[in-house]
């Protein structure tokens, strides 16, 4: 065996070792977030119930809070993905809540976490956690189904597809905020709110039959 190869190998190990170390901390916090609640646990004691060394958690977070996002991020990232591809051959309305709507059901699962990380999101330091790539990902994929609204005459081509994801975003997340904070309410005036909102921004943009026809 070359040096080049035992080498690579050794780097892989390294890399696979930190990712299995990552994902048990993970499993840990978790477990203890939702059996005890988020203020109750300690970084010390999501070290421990993972077997590894306080300095060692600190390496992968600094604060719990940190783990917080960065479960949110691959949880979320991944039922985002799923829904991107299941998204339905219905009006764009209904395509954008499909995407979205994977985001609240995973919300839905434990409130009170969703709490904390919809309240630390706006602070996280991103060069440990990448959040900014994972927001990326998603404006770009919403911002397809605009495009492919716009090439189908569903939707003028006034508005920038990238521009008007990031305003549907917005208006989604201000919502989420509200049914998470002051406003407490059950699913479905929640989402009713979600599409009222995401539908009069949309209004702005759909093309009336009349227009559909002139443009062929």
């Amino acid at each position: 065996m070359s040096a080049a190869v035992a080498e690579a190998r050794d780097e892989n190990r390294v890399a696979r070792n930190k990712r299995e170390k990552l994902d048990r901390i993970m499993r840990t916090a978790r477990r203890l977030f939702e059996s005890k609640g988020f203020e109750a646990t300690t970084m010390r004691e999501i070290a421990a119930k993972a077997d590894i060394g306080h300095g060692t958690l600190f390496l992968y977070a600094r604060r719990k809070e940190d783990l917080l996002v960065m479960m949110f991020r691959d949880e979320v990232g991944r039922a985002v993905d799923e829904a991107i591809a299941t998204v339905p051959r219905r009006p764009i309305l209904e395509q954008i809540l499909h995407v979205l709507g994977a985001l609240t059901t995973h919300h839905e699962r434990n409130v009170a976490l969703a709490r904390v990380f919809v309240k630390e999101l706006p602070f996280v330091d991103d060069t440990r956690h990448g959040v900014a790539a994972f927001m990326t990902h998603l404006f770009a994929r919403l911002a397809d189904l605009i495009t492919r609204a716009q090439a189908t005459g569903e939707l003028s081509a006034d508005a920038p597809p990238m521009l008007l994801t990031r305003n549907l975003f917005a208006i989604y997340f201000n919502n989420l905020q509200r049914w998470l904070g002051h406003e407490p309410c059950g699913p479905a005036e929640r989402d009713r709110w979600i599409r009222d909102a995401l539908e009069l921004q949309l209004r702005c943009f759909r093309k009336t039959v009349r227009q559909r026809r002139g443009s062929r």
